[in-house]
């Protein structure tokens, strides 16, 4: 497997740092407006060029912009064109010669309750617990139910993995955060290995995978994240990792350093390396450490170093 880390906004300086820490690979975006409604290939091809020429490669692309699926994934008037937009950006990935579009249905985003949460020597930790949700306003167009957002989904998924598919490239499903629902009143449908299965099973195709985000499935299971690896691992259905540790599940969790959570991190990358696993893991979510940058080198480094050596004792680092 390969050691990859997100880094949204492309600098020489960051694109240094990666090469310095021991980083192979980038899960990024191209420069994008609003109104472009998707990525444009020169864009995309840029990015790559950049990337290529200091040793690295763009192991996938972060999702769309938001403003282009806000209506895809909460069902209302307009998808069909985002949909269309949606299909021309996956050419064009396609055609620009990156691999995979890490994507995401949340009906709203990413839910924390808490960014001041502390862990191991005070460092700060994002936080969720769901008894502070119960009375959240309506953040969707309208009340969202499973039955709805899935719906929505399918509709989205029918129409889009084929065109995935013909260009060559593949959708890795990322979890809700957190997995739990309502929200806000809207739906959080990718929740538990069920959901996951379903959508597999729903558009059959070599495009249909997962971006199996390890902190998420975490908040679902606890230690029985061991389990869904196996699970997702053995189809040959998970197309990168998430490679991050918390402390709790479901209702209530905290983010944690890659070392101080609930999982025995060494035992996951052992199942990784027993699934025949051999694409590109990243950690993310960092909890923020004391005189550290905005963009959290140390916190990287500390999480890159250790996930590396974990690999290494598994016995599954591959080489740049």
């Amino acid at each position: 497997m390969r050691v990859a880390m997100g880094m949204m906004d492309i600098t020489d300086e960051g694109l240094q740092f990666a090469r310095q820490i021991g980083v192979t690979d980038l899960v990024t975006r191209p420069e994008c407006r609003p109104e472009d409604g998707h990525y444009r290939l020169e864009a995309l091809e840029r990015l790559r060029e950049r990337v290529e020429a200091a040793g690295l490669r763009v192991a996938a692309i972060h999702d769309v912009h938001p403003a282009w699926n806000d209506k895809i994934r909460t069902g209302m008037p307009g998808r069909d064109a985002q949909i269309d937009h949606y299909c021309q950006s996956l050419l064009n990935i396609g055609r620009a010669g990156i691999p995979i579009l890490g994507y995401s249905f949340h009906a709203v985003r990413v839910w924390r309750t808490s960014r001041h949460t502390r862990g191991r020597g005070g460092v700060l930790c994002t936080s969720y617990d769901h008894v502070l949700m119960r009375d959240a306003p309506l953040m969707a167009p309208r009340v969202i139910d499973d039955e709805t957002q899935w719906a929505n989904y399918s509709y989205f998924a029918e129409r889009v993995i084929p065109v995935a598919e013909e260009a060559g490239v593949r959708m890795a499903l990322h979890p809700d955060d957190p997995p739990i629902s309502p929200i806000a009143g809207a739906a959080c449908i990718m929740r538990s290995v069920d959901a996951f299965q379903r959508v597999l099973d729903m558009v059959p195709s070599p495009a249909n995978g997962i971006l199996f985000c390890q902190g998420c499935f975490t908040e679902m299971l606890g230690p029985a994240v061991l389990d869904a690896i196996r699970h997702f691992g053995r189809q040959g259905k998970v197309f990168y990792v998430h490679f991050r540790n918390v402390v709790g599940t479901v209702p209530r969790f905290r983010e944690a350093l890659i070392d101080a959570g609930d999982i025995d991190m060494l035992a996951a990358m052992r199942v990784w390396k027993e699934v025949g696993f051999d694409g590109p893991m990243m950690p993310d979510h960092h909890p923020v450490v004391v005189g550290d940058s905005a963009y959290g080198h140390r916190a990287r480094s500390f999480a890159i170093g250790y996930m590396k050596g974990l690999m290494e004792a598994a016995g599954c680092l591959s080489g740049a």
